[in-house]
């Protein structure tokens, strides 16, 4: 196995578990990883992981077995790839769906007035740049709002732009089924500022969700060939 760019960096999970291995120091020798480090945790020899290397225009998603677990050094041997590297980080986004709130928004006009509120939200896709929600307040496009994300970490609370605004048409709120149920508009925009801390959290929820996901239409192929 090779790959045509240079590895960046390796991020190893066990499935439902998140990342519990992570190198800049990688070597790859016909299908084996190596990852060297400093405080590695053991892992018992032939559990399966999950495997995501970086690269510079993207990511890749590999399935792997541990074959050494020391401190300083883990080896994982690949065995299956998913089909095509992924996109940039910025603009990979993942559909879900969790509970937020709106705490805080900028009063309109040219000076910021930053008003407390506690408006209830529905979040309906994520990425490393934006976020997609369901909500009935109303709120105007360019307005800066501050969401409160403590589904992923509790105090977590990132400045935002809305950028898009669109009104629900009453059939689909009224469908119990629909994840826009009971909500009035959707909107969508981007972060604007956030925390490294809270970049690294992000991120290993949107892998976290793309790795589910992706082993669900693995099962699902295989399910559909038998």
């Amino acid at each position: 196995m090779a790959f045509a760019d240079k590895i960046i960096k390796i991020d190893v999970s066990k499935q439902d578990e998140g990342v519990f291995a992570s190198s800049e120091d990688v070597t790859l020798e016909d299908n084996r990883l190596i990852l060297r480090g400093r405080t590695f945790g053991e892992i018992p020899h032939h559990t399966q992981v999950d495997v995501i290397a970086y690269f510079e225009d993207g990511l890749q998603f590999m399935l792997g077995v541990v074959t050494l677990s020391m401190a300083k050094q883990i080896n994982v041997e690949i065995i299956s790839v998913a089909d095509q590297k992924q996109e940039r980080r910025r603009n990979f986004k993942v559909r879900t769906s969790f509970d937020a709130k709106v705490n805080g928004m900028c009063s309109l006009g040219e000076k910021c007035r930053k008003m407390q509120m506690d408006v209830p939200i529905r979040v309906r896709d994520l990425s490393m740049g934006g976020i997609g929600f369901f909500c009935n307040h109303t709120f105007f496009r360019k307005q800066r709002i501050w969401l409160d994300l403590s589904y992923l970490k509790e105090g977590f609370v990132a400045e935002f732009q809305i950028l898009r605004k669109e009104r629900i048409p009453a059939i689909i709120a009224a469908d119990e089924t629909s994840p826009a149920a009971r909500y009035k508009f959707r909107y969508g925009g981007r972060i604007l500022k956030i925390t490294a801390e809270q970049e690294r959290l992000v991120c290993e929820y949107v892998f976290k969700v793309q790795l589910s996901d992706y082993h669900r239409r693995k099962e699902g192929h295989g399910a559909r060939r038998a």
